[in-house]
């Protein structure tokens, strides 16, 4: 198993991508702590799937915008699992309008939750990942931060969205200069149209364009951006470091 005895945090855990990943990561060993904001039904399901296979999980309720559910539910997750060695920083709003037109509660709500969230969850997991990563012997962390190809891109009418995901790219670049001599890498992943609840108030002539805009011709799957997730937790990614990986079936715009 590629993950075996690791404790991963994954945010956004109830969405379509964030219980993929979870799934990923659970089949391939690893406990997994899920962080999520109102969706209690879901929490309540996705643990029962994992259980019943003999995956161990916690679900924490909450705001990633929170500083001190952030501080006190990771303190909660060493506690219990006894280390953390990932974190998979998923969650993600978005609050679309034509920038002429987008009022400055939606620019922070959006930065809130994508920029402020990743920061505060990355601050508070950096001094776990130090005690349990040793370089010497073999021994990493790993920080994935999932963006979109949006952040790469740009997108109309989605001006916040946009920079706070083109924000968390500069936090990936930054910190995995500070952190990769210690043993902690940071990547970012860059999907695409994915077919999850997210993309459901696109209209179809804009789903259809953006599909039509990708090499593949279809839109991507939560369970292959959870493939690329489990690449960048496991060894098989020991040299992938300071990277945007796209999954985005090769958007051409």
């Amino acid at each position: 198993m590629l993950l075996k005895d690791k404790v991963a945090i994954v945010t956004g855990a109830t969405g379509g991508i964030g219980r993929a990943v979870i799934h990923k990561l659970c089949s391939e060993g690893a406990k997994v702590a899920g962080l999520y904001r109102s969706q209690d039904i879901v929490a309540e399901e996705i643990q029962s799937e994992l259980a019943e296979h003999g995956f161990e999980t916690s679900f924490y309720k909450g705001s990633i915008s929170d500083e001190a559910y952030i501080a006190q539910t990771f303190k909660s997750i060493k506690d219990k699992f006894g280390k953390i060695d990932i974190l998979v920083n998923n969650a993600g709003i978005t609050r679309d309008t034509f920038l002429a037109q987008m009022q400055i509660d939606e620019w922070k709500a959006v930065f809130e939750t994508n920029f402020l969230g990743t920061y505060m969850c990355t601050q508070e997991v950096l001094p776990y990942l130090l005690e349990s990563s040793n370089p010497s012997e073999g021994k990493y962390g790993r920080v994935i931060n999932i963006i979109s190809i949006s952040g790469v891109l740009g997108r109309e009418a989605q001006a916040n969205y946009c920079a706070s995901k083109g924000a968390v790219i500069g936090l990936t670049r930054l910190l995995s200069r500070e952190y990769s001599d210690k043993g902690i890498y940071f990547n970012a992943l860059a999907p695409g149209l994915i077919e999850t609840e997210m993309i459901g108030h696109l209209p179809e002539n804009k789903r259809n364009g953006m599909i039509n805009s990708t090499n593949m011709k279809r839109m991507g799957k939560a369970d292959e951006v959870a493939g690329a997730v489990l690449f960048l937790c496991s060894s098989l990614s020991d040299y992938c470091n300071n990277t945007v990986l796209k999954i985005d079936g090769g958007m051409l715009r």
